[in-house]
């Protein structure tokens, strides 16, 4: 949808929070049998990037912040649904949040009751770029 290659790189299946994201992050939550937040963190020129190819607009460069916002909060909408799905598929259903954008220099998260927290990076070799996928998540008690 974006023709853009992203590569997987070594991802950390136990990164512990708090965590530092930086720059434009979409985040959605997730409740039900397994509850957690999904965060997607983008520099400010790859969430531009994105924006412009989704809308039409080339690079983005100059597409107003509140478009930026609205496509990367539908992408990681995507990328949460698609985990949300998986997880039914094993029995773990749950109900998501609509999505949020945050913007910072240094914004920190901290899940203190994570069972569950993956970091995973993703290179985007055309504009040398990474985007950081992080989930925190518990499961429901039995």
């Amino acid at each position: 949808m974006l023709q853009l290659e992203a590569i997987a790189e070594e991802g950390d299946d136990a990164s512990p929070p708090p965590v530092s994201i930086s720059g434009v992050s979409g985040q959605v939550s997730f409740t039900g049998k397994m509850t957690g937040t999904l965060y997607q963190n983008f520099s400010e020129k790859l969430a531009c990037t994105c924006a412009g190819r989704i809308m039409g607009s080339g690079d983005g460069t100059n597409m107003p912040e509140n478009e930026v916002n609205d496509v990367i909060g539908e992408l990681t909408n995507m990328v949460t649904g698609n985990l949300k799905s998986k997880m039914a598929d094993k029995g773990f259903n749950c109900t998501l949040s609509i999505p949020t954008v945050i913007r910072g220099g240094k914004v920190t998260i901290d899940s203190h009751d994570a069972e569950i927290s993956l970091h995973n990076l993703f290179r985007i070799t055309e504009l040398n770029e990474v985007l950081i996928v992080q989930v925190f998540a518990r499961l429901e008690e039995k």
